[in-house]
């Protein structure tokens, strides 16, 4: 086990045996005592920052991770989420001579998305240090692009179909490659932080946008869509849960009538999710127009927001932000891109979702918050367009969006790691139309099949014994009998109690074990019931 202590200037150098180890690292942190404390601010939550005569300004920095192989400058294997500490090598683990390689794999990916954005792919680029130490940066600096990103440039439109009641672009200011960090962490052993090298030297695209976002609203909408645009072109999975996409925002607010870069800017700090991005921000809004009416300073300050309590708090203030010392990377020469090489990637592109919507809307006759959904799910509109291919489009995105995602939500998983395949699913739907099982037992069938089900649909009906009871005599005596049995539910439905047919139905597909089809049996229900008037 390796232990640093923060504290020091000069960082300890690692042993090449515990780096490659299987395990995380130890690192010491301060002790407990020396630690001060953040102060937290607590304030009401205000929905509109213009009723109260002010506006906001804000910015967004997005990391988001490459879908890259390999890392940016080494051939290590970039899943980070495997064993600790066992995709790492020498360039990773900042060992001396071990100089890095840059992945070309990664500068298309970084091309892909500055195209999807409408952004400039910079004719050339190239890599600086930043210079700082922490246990999770092993080099003592971070190879990024600062000077010279390989993008610039670019927006993402928000608007009526978003629940937008105006249209607006969002600029982006740039797009940088850089390095990821090691994964710390926190709570294992009392005073240490557990360091996990493999995330060290992943590929990330640090998106920057400019400052024309006034509500959290705006904000929320603009992550939204570029995560779904970052996975329609195959840039990156871009889950948040996991880190994959991440989010630090800078906040700032002014009076009406005065310039909207006149207010003092503070940066929030490792946003993880959606909503967490809305109440952030709108706590810092609301934080900041306290202040300024307690005729308070606002500071220019790095801040982090507890959820539990929805209150932003000091996490550095801007003298101790630190230097970082910038300087040219000399180990990585600049990247030269000819416009040839960019003209042939932008004819690779994939649809963009706004392009797919409009035309899986036309195409199909879908509505258009059906689109909507399956565009929000990775490899899903593929898997729609596969299994509709001769099919009933309508019954099929029916099933999708509800059965299939149902499941999915159920089992917190991903339809890309789902083992249900469109012809699986295809199959499922084919028997049901033939009325070859019934709905219920569809979704039998699926459950199935998400479960990791090999056998085809044919040999899972005949090992089950299913069969649909299509004769409607013998349905027609089975519900005979429960109107026989149930003789005030009768009375209930004859005084407009309509919802009492449920209940017959229900009876009916129990009695039956399902194998009847509940539309047929709601008809046999309401003939017998009218005559009963």
């Amino acid at each position: 086990m390796v232990i640093m202590f923060i504290r020091q200037i000069q960082p300890q150098p690692y042993s090449l045996f515990s780096i490659l180890r299987s395990g995380p690292i130890a690192v010491s942190l301060k002790p407990k005592s020396l630690c001060k404390q953040p102060h937290i601010y607590s304030y009401r939550h205000y929905n509109s920052t213009t009723n109260r005569g002010f506006k906001a300004t804000i910015g967004l920095e997005l990391h988001v991770q490459l879908k890259s192989s390999q890392k940016l400058f080494s051939s290590a294997n970039a899943k980070w989420d495997e064993s600790p500490n066992t995709n790492v090598n020498l360039v990773d683990a900042g060992l001396p001579g071990a100089l890095p390689q840059l992945n070309p794999e990664c500068i298309k990916l970084a091309a892909r998305a500055i195209l999807a954005f409408n952004g400039k792919v910079q004719s050339k680029s190239a890599f600086d240090r930043k210079h700082y130490f922490y246990a999770d940066q092993p080099l003592g600096y971070q190879i990024t692009q600062q000077r010279h990103p390989i993008g610039r440039g670019g927006y993402i439109e928000i608007g009526q179909l978003d629940g937008l009641s105006y249209t607006k672009q969002i600029g982006i200011q740039q797009l940088q490659l850089e390095q990821d960090t090691a994964k710390s962490i926190h709570g294992v052993y009392p005073d240490y932080i557990m360091i996990d090298m493999n995330r060290a030297g992943v590929a990330l695209l640090e998106i920057v946008s400019n400052p024309d976002m006034e509500t959290a609203e705006e904000a929320v909408l603009f992550v939204r869509k570029l995560q779904l645009l970052l996975r329609h072109m195959h840039v990156s999975n871009c889950n948040m849960e996991e880190g994959s996409l991440r989010c630090d925002v800078n906040v700032s607010v002014y009076r009406n009538g005065e310039n909207k870069l006149s207010g003092t800017r503070c940066e929030l700090k490792n946003l993880n999710s959606f909503k967490v991005i809305r109440d952030a921000i709108n706590a810092e809004i609301s934080r900041q127009i306290k202040a300024i009416e307690n005729n308070q300073a606002i500071e220019q300050e790095t801040r982090g927001y507890d959820a539990r309590k929805n209150q932003t708090f000091v996490t550095r203030s801007k003298e101790a932000a630190p230097d970082y010392r910038y300087m040219p990377e000399p180990d990585v020469p600049e990247i030269c891109i000819s416009d040839g090489w960019i003209d042939l990637l932008r004819k690779t592109l994939p649809e963009t979702p706004a392009a797919a919507l409009e035309r899986i809307k036309a195409q199909y006759g879908i509505a258009q918050e059906d689109v909507e959904t399956m565009l929000a799910e990775p490899g899903c509109v593929e898997f729609y367009e596969k299994s509709a291919a001769g099919r009933n489009a309508k019954q099929v995105a029916a099933w999708v969006t509800s059965e299939v995602f149902g499941q999915l939500a159920y089992r917190n998983q991903r339809l890309l790691d789902s083992p249900l395949t469109f012809i699986r699913f295809g199959q499922i739907l084919d028997a049901l139309v033939a009325d070859k099982i019934t709905s219920a037992q569809a979704k039998h069938l699926l459950i199935a099949y998400m479960d990791g089900e090999e056998r085809t649909v044919e040999q899972l009906i005949s090992s089950f014994g299913w069969t649909v009871i299509s004769d409607e005599a013998e349905l027609q005596a089975i519900a005979k009998q429960l109107l026989d049995e149930h003789p005030k539910e009768v009375a209930g439905y004859l005084k407009g109690q309509t919802k009492r047919l449920n209940f017959f139905v229900g009876k009916l597909m129990k009695a039956t074990c399902g194998q009847a089809k509940p539309q047929v049996a709601s008809q046999i229900f309401k003939k017998l019931l009218e005559k009963l008037r």
